[in-house]
């Protein structure tokens, strides 16, 4: 056959077929197709979160809806409400009338008698439908006011509720009718029901009344114009024949303050009934305790004002809950009071009245003495929250959020008007202003989420009864009255602590069985261990967090020095081990070197052997015979721990000193000795290694405790049945297969004739591996590590299960934790019922991707320096 016959010389086809032009075509359609989508997807994810937790931050909107005149005229009423609708509005004056109008028009609806003695003083409950009048007879008198709602065929409505839009109202029957969109109209009306005046004082006015109602029950507390106060808790009994009710108490006297032969302007009872607060005029403030079986006792006294005389108190309230008082003065000055507990204070109860939130950011010092500020003259509190409404004497109406101390809204004035009350509607929706001459004005509010502000998410804040600012995450509470608070901190916290000692557990067994696998062990076996360890990958983390939760945990609490002191006993027995090998011949380390595996593993069960045997003995000297009460600091010092935290300190530098002056000394000396012999030097130096870490760790820890410094409490602390130490265990095994895999890929990629030319050169196989294939291959172990640590931050059963599910702040591996992605499965099902918990919710998924964003962004940056720095190499 001629050359050119041949079907190598034949001429190629200088065209593609069309099959494969199209198919190709197609391909790479579908490819940029299915990655725009990707890259699509998760934009859009981070859109709808930014989307949801975008209006977190939105501020408060105020807008003015109607102006109306009352036939109130110049009667200044002593207390105002509403119902939740704002359908109907309600006064009560000092003639002993309750007055309720219509809030479009301004139009009278009907007028109750609820006392037949003039009203010289009220108090009204934020949360509460109960009023108490204090009557000029010395008596005082409880009045519930509540609503009653029906709904009306449309046909049963009289012809004007026709023309009614959705909102609107119209006066009906002593109600009023409202539409409610495609439902029947809604009559709105009053219902009042009185109780028996209680004497408090005969014959001398009331001029200040509080109380605080349960439904066992009243507490009450009057200042008569003698200025004697009277206090005394009334206990609703019930006839079970008759089922009326009956109350049944007596008043006593409350002790005079010092100095003071006037009647307080306002009298509060604090707390949980607990306590009992007089304020006068010019600042200076009683605090009693009231207990069931002694008289009031003054807890202290003090000068709201700073002794100021030029300035006076004008106003003062309670916020729901009854723990934080407000108090207004002349010179605009609004601030928020509540006792906090201390050890030095030098009180009865051990607590101090402290003025925690100025708001509106002026403090007493920064208000000018020239009387040119407008005086607060006027307070209204939520009924649901902690939001407070002033009004001043200049015309302005500003809403504050007391914890964190930010002004919401302020209501646009036409005039300036010394307004006699301001109201806040129950759902928050509306703001009320009373005017002088009978004049209502009225704004619509929405305040949006005012809890959730930057300082108050990542910053501390000083919430109700803490004894300091501090950053907390608690966003249900036992009771009604307690606040939410959100900050993310302890959460942020929690996601990195178990991130933190899971990586310190899962990463190096990762990386070393990596390395292991990828140079010291043949191909059939190596891909063996690999397909093993890959199959713990499969297993489902809610089966992780299980056991950890009902074996790891109950198991690790019964073995907690036994732990402590595997720590130590494992790398030693290990390390021992190894140096035993090197005493045996070349050849015969050659010939049996199938056994160091399975031998590795006789190690480590001697290593755990050991451990169980010295536990009990470790626990007596070190942690004085019971590690779980010395942990909670019952006994003992702080040496133990000392010695748990320097003994990796001092192995490090003692390996570090003898890896620089120690052994270059044994290789210049010992060019000559035999195989066995230097490992005989080796193995003793490693022993006195060993004796050396221990003499100077306890030499330390002497050092500290003598300076009587104690760390448990901090890295050490109160044992948790379920902690970090669990989780890391439990999540060390969920990313163990993901960092092993993806490092020993990355190590096998590294070219076998950089190997070769090592190991030529008379390098080990451990020196080629640590000197020339893992800096190579370093971009990979990288990326292997931020993989790891990714699926670290996101976990979530494991955590939620083995965790604790506690939001605390602490780094005691001892301690339980919450972390983002936990927080967000435990509490969105009732996240729902709450918008600011949703929304910051949503935040807080915003958060984690984020990180997981930067963690990439980080890895993706350094893996690529690491690839260059290898191409150099």
């Amino acid at each position: 056959m001629s050359p050119s016959s041949s079907p190598r010389a034949r001429a190629r086809r200088g065209t593609t077929r069309w099959t494969v032009r199209w198919g190709d075509r197609i391909a790479s359609r579908v490819i940029a197709i299915c990655g725009v989508a990707t890259i699509a997807a998760v934009s859009l994810v981070f859109a709808l979160l930014v989307w949801i937790a975008g209006p977190l931050f939105r501020p408060a909107r105020v807008d003015l809806t109607a102006t109306v005149h009352t036939d109130w005229q110049q009667e200044a009423p002593m207390c105002v409400g509403t119902d939740e609708y704002r359908a109907i509005g309600w006064g009560i004056f000092a003639d002993g009338s309750l007055r309720y109008f219509h809030p479009g028009s301004g139009a009278a609806i009907g007028r109750e008698t609820v006392a037949d003695q003039p009203v010289t003083a009220v108090a009204q409950s934020a949360g509460d439908s109960r009023v108490l009048l204090g009557l000029g007879d010395g008596s005082v008198r409880m009045v519930t006011i509540e609503f009653a709602a029906e709904f009306i065929p449309v046909g049963d409505a009289p012809p004007e509720a026709d023309q009614l839009t959705e909102g609107e109202g119209l006066p009906w029957r002593q109600g009023v009718l409202q539409r409610t969109g495609k439902q029947p109209l809604r009559w709105q009306r009053l219902k009042l029901s009185l109780q028996d005046p209680l004497v408090v004082q005969a014959g001398v006015p009331i001029v200040a009344v509080d109380v605080a109602a349960t439904d066992k029950g009243y507490t009450i507390v009057a200042a008569c114009q003698d200025g004697s106060t009277h206090w005394g808790r009334w206990a609703l009994k019930r006839n079970l024949v008759t089922g009326g009710q009956k109350i049944q108490g007596k008043f006593m006297p409350v002790p005079a303050a010092a100095g003071r032969t006037k009647p307080p302007q306002h009298v509060f009872v604090t707390g949980r009934e607990d306590g009992v607060c007089l304020i006068w005029s010019d600042g200076h403030l009683a605090r009693y305790t009231l207990q069931k079986s002694t008289p009031p006792q003054v807890a202290e006294e003090l000068n709201v004002l700073e002794q100021r005389p030029d300035v006076q108190v004008t106003a003062a309230t309670l916020l729901l809950g009854r723990e934080t008082l407000i108090i207004g003065d002349s010179q605009g000055g609004l601030t928020a009071w509540f006792t906090v507990r201390s050890r030095r204070a030098e009180t009865q109860d051990g607590r101090w009245l402290l003025p925690v939130h100025p708001l509106d950011g002026m403090t007493h010092d920064d208000l000018p003495g020239t009387g040119s500020r407008p005086r607060v003259t006027c307070l209204g509190t939520s009924q649901r929250g902690r939001i407070v409404t002033a009004g001043f004497s200049d015309g302005a109406v500003r809403i504050y959020q007391v914890t964190t101390e930010s002004r919401l809204a302020e209501c646009p004035a036409t005039d300036e008007l010394a307004w006699r009350r301001v109201l806040l509607s129950p759902k928050e929706d509306g703001v009320w202003a009373f005017g002088p001459q009978g004049e209502v004005h009225q704004w619509n509010l929405d305040v949006g989420h005012p809890e959730a502000t930057l300082s108050s998410l990542f910053g501390s804040v000083w919430y109700e009864g803490d004894e300091r600012p501090a950053m907390v995450w608690q966003s249900s509470s036992g009771g009604v009255d307690s606040e939410m608070k959100l900050g993310l901190g302890p959460l942020i916290f929690g996601t990195f602590k178990a991130t933190f000692y899971s990586l310190l557990f899962g990463a190096p067994l990762a990386f070393l069985a990596a390395i292991y696998s990828s140079e010291f062990v043949k191909q059939r076996q190596r891909m063996r261990i690999k397909s093993v360890v890959e199959m713990m990958a499969s297993l489902p983390s809610v089966v992780l967090g299980f056991l950890a939760a009902l074996v790891v945990a109950p198991v690790l609490k019964d073995y907690v020095s036994e732990v402590f002191t595997g720590l130590v006993t494992l790398p030693i027995t290990t390390l021992i081990a190894a140096y035993l090998w090197q005493l045996l011949p070349r050849q015969t380390a050659l010939h049996w070197g199938w056994l160091r595996l399975p031998l590795l593993a006789v190690t480590i069960l001697l290593a755990g052997w050991l451990a169980v045997g010295l536990g009990p003995t470790v626990e007596r000297m070190v942690f004085g015979g019971n590690v779980i009460q010395w942990l909670d600091r019952q006994h003992g010092s702080g040496w133990g721990a000392w010695f748990v935290l320097w003994l990796p300190l001092c192995t490090v530098l003692v390996t570090a000193a003898d890896m620089l002056w120690v052994h270059p000394l044994l290789r210049l000396w010992g060019r000559n000795w035999s195989r066995q012999r230097m490992a005989i030097v080796h193995l003793f130096t490693f022993l006195l290694g060993i004796v050396c870490v221990f003499l100077l760790t306890g030499l330390v820890s002497n050092s500290l405790t003598a300076w009587q410094w104690d760390p448990r409490g901090t890295y050490l602390g109160t044992y948790v049945h379920l902690n970090a130490l669990v989780v890391g265990l439990a999540m060390g095994f969920a990313i163990i297969p993901i960092i092993y895999t993806v490092a020993d890929d990355a190590l096998s990629a590294v070219p076998s004739h950089l190997r070769s030319a090592s190991l030529g050169a008379g390098a080990t196989p451990w020196q080629t591996a640590v000197r020339v294939v893992i800096p190579t291959a370093m971009s990979g172990l990288f990326s292997a590590l931020m993989i790891g640590l990714g699926r670290a931050v996101g976990e979530t059963m494991i955590v939620l299960m083995a965790a604790g599910n506690t939001p605390v702040w602490d780094w005691n591996i001892f301690n339980g934790f919450r972390t983002l992605s936990a927080n967000i499965a435990v509490e969105m099902p009732e996240a729902a019922r709450d918008t600011t918990h949703y929304r910051t919710l949503f935040l807080a998924a915003l958060m984690l991707l984020a990180i997981t964003f930067v963690l990439n962004t980080i890895a993706e940056t350094v893996r690529t320096r690491f690839r260059k720095r290898a191409v150099q190499l």
